[in-house]
């Protein structure tokens, strides 16, 4: 039976932090279970884009010097890294106070700007992964998510974090390729199998509701996550955020492929097993994916999947000009303009707009299945 440890933590104080973090591996049999004396380990956090920790976007600086000192504990070497949405690794370490705590630790902070090929005969989805090359020189690989809501895949924690062991641009790639959340959570789900990490954490002491993964809204949700199966501490996740965990896109591809246990069979352990909170979905959080024929809903994506508009408060930024995949948006008259024939529905407008100037539209034929159902 799978393990998972949810442990109360009521703010981000450095001892309340270290008290958590130890509590939940003490649940899970101690770092030791995990890291070797000599292991050279990569931390990955969430790092997003380079906002406040207040701003909910990006784990939070505590969170990655909690586990630093229990690598160093274990007697290990720990390494933090990961390729940002925006901007370099290390102005985003910057500002999202991250780099300090890597400073004040003496612990190297990688850019994740070369790659390595890593062939994986055995995927559903994919068969081969650019990763950064940091992943290839590291011993153990841990995941050190945040909470949050998902405009494409509902929710993101532990198994969508490692998505940013992918460099730069080529993340787009991804969104290009697999159109449909099904086939983009199969991709996850061949991620998570590649890389292995041996623990997942999840910072949810504060999460985030609503329009995530970058434009909603900051939740108080007391709780630090923790195991060693990432699908099975999504699946808790999803559920502390009022959410059916096993509904969410990479949950029901792994569920089908075997490699997660059902709720009912995950072992749920420490003081915040209990903590049920009802977290605003994103937007779009529903998919057609399973509910009309594949066909189908190629031939009718722009009737039948949320489109992106462009609202007044667009500050012309050129933000969602230069990450959109197909190149579907240009600028023209100080505002960002969709060209909906290219556009794919991967919502990386909305993620990353800083101005929340993207909002998602039902077309008419989507709205009346819905009625339907």
């Amino acid at each position: 039976m799978a393990k998972v440890a949810a442990i109360k933590a009521e703010t981000y104080d450095e001892q309340v932090v270290e008290l958590a973090m130890q509590t939940l591996l003490d649940e899970l049999g101690g770092i030791s279970e995990f890291i070797k004396p000599g292991d050279k380990v990569l931390i990955k956090p969430n790092m997003l884009e380079g906002l406040p920790p207040d701003k909910a976007v990006t784990t939070h600086p505590e969170i990655v010097r909690a586990m630093i000192n229990q690598v160093k504990g274990a007697g290990g070497i720990p390494l933090v890294g990961d390729s940002p949405g925006v901007s370099s690794t290390l102005k985003v370490a910057e500002k999202c106070g991250i780099l300090r705590v890597c400073q004040q630790e003496d612990v190297e902070l990688i850019p994740f700007n070369d790659k390595v090929e890593v062939p994986f005969a055995q995927g559903t989805t994919v068969k081969k992964f650019v990763l950064a090359k940091a992943y290839s020189q590291v011993d153990k690989v841990i995941s050190l998510a945040k909470m949050k809501t998902h405009s494409f895949m509902g929710v993101t924690g532990g198994v969508k974090n490692l998505f940013g062991l992918m460099v730069g641009t080529d993340k787009a790639q991804f969104h290009l390729r697999m159109k449909k959340r099904s086939d983009f959570a199969g991709m996850l789900v061949d991620l998570a199998q590649v890389v292995k990490p041996v623990l997942y954490i999840v910072d949810g002491i504060i999460g985030m509701e609503g329009h995530g993964p970058r434009n909603g809204k900051p939740k108080q949700a007391n709780i630090l996550l923790g195991g060693t199966n990432g699908f099975a501490v999504d699946l808790v996740m999803a559920e502390v955020m009022g959410y059916k965990g096993e509904t969410m896109p990479v949950a029901a591809k792994a569920l089908s492929l075997g490699l997660s246990p059902r709720m009912k069979d995950i072992e749920v352990v420490g003081s915040g097993r209990n903590i049920r909170l009802e977290f605003a979905k994103p937007r779009n959080l529903e998919s057609l994916d399973n509910k009309l024929p594949a066909p189908v809903v190629d031939f009718f994506q722009n009737q039948l999947t949320a489109r992106p508009v462009i609202v007044d408060c667009c500050i012309a930024c050129g933000r969602c000009a230069a990450h959109c995949p197909p190149e579907a948006i240009r600028m023209m008259d100080n505002k960002a303009v969709i060209d909906y024939q290219k556009c794919i529905r991967c919502y990386c407008c909305q993620e990353l707009c800083p101005a929340d100037a993207v909002k998602l539209q039902n077309g008419l034929l989507l709205k009346l299945i819905r009625r339907w159902k």
